[in-house]
């Protein structure tokens, strides 16, 4: 049972980026088990969209964390 559901979507300039921001963390997202929570991770023109549920707010957290750092650490790649 996952009690906590959300969707969140980061809205990026242009599609182009939207593109590599999500390839560049869809790797972590194939490869990283979750017991906790599940999660539903796509793009969606130029958004980047992650819908998730958790068992608790301690799963949420830790998930969460996760992906937004992941997406910062591409963005910031990007920008260099």
């Amino acid at each position: 049972m996952y009690p906590i559901e959300g969707y969140l979507e980061i809205a990026f300039p242009d599609e182009e980026t939207a593109r590599i921001i999500y390839e560049s963390v869809l790797y972590e997202h194939k490869t990283v088990p979750y017991r906790r929570s599940r999660i539903e991770f796509m793009r969606e023109g130029r958004k980047v969209v992650i819908q998730f549920l958790a068992r608790d707010s301690s799963a949420l957290r830790g998930t969460l964390n996760s992906y937004l750092r992941w997406i910062k650490v591409a963005a910031d790649a990007l920008d260099l």
